[in-house]
This record gives structure tokens, sequence and C-alpha cells, in this order.
């Protein structure tokens, strides 16, 4: 039962595969459609966070274990903190 896979169904399968290597070989002599497998199709960080609050987005973030943006900035920018002014 050998399948003839043309251009258009491999460019059908790419679509909806989450990778070049989940392609039959017979696909894998298009480069269109190996290319078109390979574009990475998840969301945004952004998109993970939309109709959030701020304070939500960054308690989400914390639980991460990761900084907010305030944190990093106060990190970064705040360097005479403990220098002694005389």
């Amino acid at each position: 039962m050998s399948e003839d896979f043309t251009l258009e169904k491999c460019k059908m399968l790419a679509e909806k595969a989450s990778s070049s290597a989940d392609l039959p070989y017979a696909c894998k002599k298009y480069p269109e459609a190996v290319k078109a497998a390979s574009i990475k199709r998840s969301g945004t960080k952004k998109a993970a966070y939309e109709g959030m609050q701020g304070g939500l987005a960054a308690q989400a973030q914390k639980a991460k274990g990761r900084e907010t943006h305030a944190q990093i900035q106060r990190r970064l920018t705040n360097s005479r903190r403990f220098t002694k002014s005389n």
C-alpha cells in the first residue's frame, strides 16, 4: 500500500506535524514542507498571561522562581544602597 506524497499533501501534513522528524520519508524531499514543519508553533510568553492583571502575572513568575521586572530593575540600578555617604 504505497501512498504517493505530493507537495500539497506534504504541506498539509507539515502544518500539523510538530517537527520535521514527524514527516514521512517521502515528504522530506520537498524543502518547503520540511521548512513548514520546522517552524515553531508555540504561543508567546505574553499570551500565557493574557487577561491577567500585573500582580497575578508577577505571582505566577514568582512561583516559577523568576524575579519580576521591578525586582530585576532594583537589583541592577540601585548600586548606592549599601554604600556609606559622607
